[in-house]
């Protein structure tokens, strides 16, 4: 491969942050969101009842921010909480009320139509070659995350996912 000297992951990296900051202002700032409500909102709606700890350790942020984004979604009345009553009364819960849910909805389709756009520019085969990849990447990173929180990996990330 002749490019085997560059990493494969610096442009994953460079174009994950781009899609972000387009996301941020192009797609969810226009209607007071932003791509960590999006994602806190899946994250509810697949889970159906999460601690504000579980979606921080899930998705990442600080408590801060995840905080923030919370409260933000309450007012805005995409979530509700609720005091867990089964284990730990301390640990509330956070469930998609039904204008969340339907916020969500909007969301999707709003995301497909812009996907369908965008992969127009692509072929078939490059639409596959891509998932395949993208597939297979979530799938190192996910085996690499586990091995470093069970401390079976020493040595930084950069060293494991970068291509020398």
């Amino acid at each position: 491969m002749a490019n085997s000297h560059y990493s494969i992951i610096e442009p994953v990296i460079y174009t994950a942050s781009r899609l972000e900051v387009i996301s941020n202002r192009y797609l969810f700032g226009p209607i007071g969101m932003n791509i960590t409500s999006i994602k806190i909102l899946g994250l509810i709606n697949k889970k159906k009842a999460i601690t504000p700890k579980d979606i921080m350790e899930l998705i990442g942020g600080t408590k801060s921010n995840i905080s923030q984004r919370l409260d933000f979604l309450e007012k805005k009345g995409f979530i509700k909480t609720r005091k867990n009553t089964f284990s730990d009364k301390r640990k509330t819960l956070i469930a998609l009320t039904p204008l969340g849910k339907k916020k969500l909805r909007e969301m999707k389709s709003h995301l497909k139509k812009t996907s369908l756009e965008l992969e127009s520019n692509f072929s078939e085969e490059e639409i596959q070659q891509h998932f395949t990849f993208f597939n297979k990447l979530n799938k190192l990173i996910e085996t690499k995350e586990k091995e470093f929180s069970k401390g079976l990996i020493k040595t930084p990330l950069s060293k494991k996912l970068f291509l020398t």
